[in-house]
Order: C-alpha cells, then structure tokens, then sequence
C-alpha cells in the first residue's frame, strides 16, 4: 500500500509537470486520473496473482498481471512521447525525466523478477532512447511555466532516486545484519563443535583406561573358573564343573564386549598405530575361525574356508586385519542358525596394487536393504526380533569397518532379507610403512 501511494505521488508530479509544459491541467489530470486507475488495476491483479495457490489459475492470473503492467507503462510512455514531441524544450527535458524514472522504478522493486521487469523496463527504455531523436516543436506555454514543469519533472525524477537511496540503504543494513548473525553463528558451531570433539576425546581416554582396568580381573576369573572346571572333573563333580565353564563363558562373553569399546576408544582417541608386516593370512583366519568355532558348533552351523593362489601371505596390520576378520565371523555366527559360513579370501589386481579381498557369507537371517548403511554405525542394532534375540552392543561391524579403513579398506555388505548376508573386506594386500593414526577424524577422511 505504500508503495502504491508512492507510485501515485510521484505520478502526480509528473502530470503537474505535463499540465504546465503542455498549457492544459485538463490533459495533466485526465492523464493523471488514468494512471490512477490503471496503477490500483495492477495492484489488485498482483494481489491476485500472489494469494492464488491452484497452478492452473495462479498461471492466469500471472498472465493477467503481466498485460495490465505492460499497459500501464505504455500509458506512461505514451504521455512521455506526447510531452517531448508538443512540449518544445521543457518538453523533452521533462519527457527524459519521465523516461528515466519509469526505467530506473522497474528495475528497483521488479529486480526479484526478471521477466515482469524486462516488460516494464522495455517501453521506457525505447522512449528513453527516442525522446533525442523527436523533432523539436515550439513550446506552447510561456518560458515560466515550461521551466515549472521541467521543475516537477526533476522533482519526481529525485523522488524516485531518493527511494532507491533508501531502498539500498534498506537492503544493505539486512545484509549486514545477516551477515553479523551468521559469523556469530558460526563462531558458536565452531566453540560447541570444539567442546564436542574435546568431550569425546574425554569420554575415550576413559573408556580406554576403564576396559583396561576391567580386563584384569575379569583375566582373573577366566583362570579361577578354569581351575575350577579341571578340578571338578578330577573329582566327579560334574554339576560344579558346568556351573564353572557358564562362569568362564560370561566372563569370555564380557571381556569380548571390553575389548570391543577398548578397539573403539582407542581408535577415537587417537592412540592406535598402524605397524605393517608380514601376515600368514591363512593362519590369520584359520584363528579366527577357531575363535568363533564354539559358538558355530552350538548354532549348528558349518564353517567352510578357502584361499585363493596370491593371498596366501599380506603386508599389512596383521591385529587390525584379523580383529576385522573377526568381527565379521562373530557377527555371521550370531545371525545364522544350522547354516553354513563361507569364508573365502582372494587376490585381486587392480590399478593402484593388488588387494586383499576377504568374503564372509552366510545363509542367516539377513539384513533389509534400508539398514544396510546403518549396521556399521556404533551402539546401533538393526529394530527386529532377531537381533534383539541375539543381544549385544551393535559394535561389532563398527569396529570392524573402522579397523578396515585404519589398514586403507573398507568393509562392503551386501544382503537380503531371510536369505543371509555377505560381509566382504577389500584391503592394499601391501601397505607402506608405519604410520600413526590421527583419531577418527583422520579415519573419516581416509573413507
């Protein structure tokens, strides 16, 4: 509505201009009053346009806003072609004016939309350029009142100026504002994000120091209940003996879960080495094999292995390869039931070296598509009855994943649901020499 006001204001300077260079108010007025009502026109045909929400209207009335524009400007130069062509030198200083302003307004509040101002901006840019070219006619009012137009015309050429002055002197403060606010945020996120990474890196130089002072005594307890099984067994004490080897199975069953958070916050904390050697990669996995052999036996599932000519032997991490080797078997023994586990292990050539590619398969459960990315992530367990069943952290594949991208890998699932999964870790086969890892900042690069 102001601007609308505006509009009108400045119009009316212009036609006091027009009535006095052309000796007629009766011309200045209709003209004015035509203005008046083409301009409220407009104004309702945009409100139209911008409260209109179906599209197939909105384009109609967009349309209809357009055309009522375009005949409003060409009003507008049409009266400023009549006053430099009757109006004589006033005439055409006023004409220029009026030229000017019209371009300079279209190009001021249409700038968002650069097709209605290519529309509005046309006509006054023609006469613009035509108001020189108009043969110059005797002026019928006196020297007085033809320098009283010219006057208006300046002052409504200066009107418009001046709303552009504060229109930009508007936008800049936004700006500056804007931009104020977002250093100020960003500052913020970088002091929460700095309070953040110290925090973690807190909360792993604990959980460090804790899973190593909980594995002592839970070594402890191993042992004890070992010896208790042996004696037990020497002395007929079948119950003792069993109730023995659950104790010895907990404590086991624990001290997997502490060295699971012990691999992680070390990693997190910045404290792990990558330190290469020479890896007899079937024994590495016949190991693991052995480790997971029990829980495979008590499932009903079957274990196969086979080695590929090439990946018999690696230069790498052989703790980190074998701890994701590991990771990998444990979580295949968790999720299949009288099944079979295929572990396989292969060298492949590709274009930067040869790489070790270690598969494990089996004929579990499975995993849907949509968590696919989400079994990697820490403390995180897939929502079904299954893995709810089979208990645990959800830190399995996670430390598994960040052990394969510590020796340059990465670890690929590929599953489907009720028909079993295919966990398959691709590494260099040989890695340079040693090098320190720079917390998990630095494994989230190297992904």
């Amino acid at each position: 509505m102001a601007t609308l006001r505006w509009r009108l204001g400045v119009g009316a300077l212009f036609a006091v201009g027009a009535s006095f260079v052309l000796g007629s108010f009766a011309i200045g007025f209709s003209w004015f009053l035509a203005l008046c009502l083409l301009t409220s026109f407009d104004a309702v045909l945009g409100k139209s346009y911008l409260n209109t929400r179906n599209a197939k209207t909105r384009a109609s009335a967009g349309v209809m806003f357009v055309w009522g524009c375009a005949f409003s400007v060409a009003i507008f130069a049409a009266m400023t072609l009549c006053v430099a062509g009757v109006g004589g030198g006033p005439g055409r200083a006023l004409g220029a004016l009026m030229a000017a302003s019209s371009l300079v307004g279209a190009m001021l509040f249409l700038f968002e939309a650069p097709a209605f101002m290519l529309i509005s901006a046309a006509p006054a840019t023609i006469c613009l350029f035509a108001v020189p070219f108009i043969p110059s006619q005797p002026n019928a009012a006196n020297a007085l009142d033809g320098a009283l137009g010219a006057a208006f015309g300046v002052a409504g050429f200066l009107a418009y100026v001046a709303r552009a002055a504060l229109y930009n002197i508007k936008m800049l403060a936004g700006l500056k504002v804007a931009n104020k606010v977002a250093i100020e945020r960003q500052l913020e996120a970088e002091g929460k994000r700095a309070e953040a990474e110290e925090a973690n890196r807190a909360k792993s130089k604990f959980l460090a120091v804790m899973t190593h002072e909980l594995r002592t005594p839970l070594n402890a307890v191993i042992g004890y209940s070992e010896m208790l099984q042996e004696d037990s067994a020497s002395e007929g004490k079948h119950q003792a003996a069993a109730d023995a080897l659950k104790i010895e199975q907990s404590a086991r069953h624990l001290l997997g879960l502490i060295d699971q958070i012990l691999n992680l916050s070390s990693i997190d904390a910045g404290h792990d080495t990558i330190t290469p050697c020479e890896v007899d990669l079937r024994r590495l996995l016949e190991e693991a094999i052995a480790v997971n052999e029990e829980g495979a036996r008590l499932a009903g599932d079957r274990i196969s292995l086979r080695v590929g000519a090439g990946a018999g032997r690696a230069y790498t991490d052989g703790a980190k390869l074998g701890v994701c080797v590991a990771a990998m078997l444990a979580n295949a023994v968790k999720f299949t039931s009288e099944g079979l586990i295929a572990v396989s292990a292969e060298c492949e050539p590709r274009t930067d070296g040869e790489w070790l590619t270690i598969a494990v398969s089996d004929t579990g459960c499975g995993v849907a598509a949509s968590d696919l990315l989400r079994i990697f992530l820490p403390f995180t367990q897939i929502d079904a009855s299954s893995t709810r069943a089979k208990g645990g952290m959800g830190l399995g594949l996670a430390i598994a994943q960040r052990m394969a991208r510590a020796i340059g890998g990465e670890v690929v699932a590929i599953s489907e649901l009720g028909k079993g999964s295919t966990f398959t870790l691709a590494a260099p086969l040989r890695l340079p020499g040693q090098r320190v890892l720079a917390g998990q900042g630095a494994l989230d690069a190297a992904a």
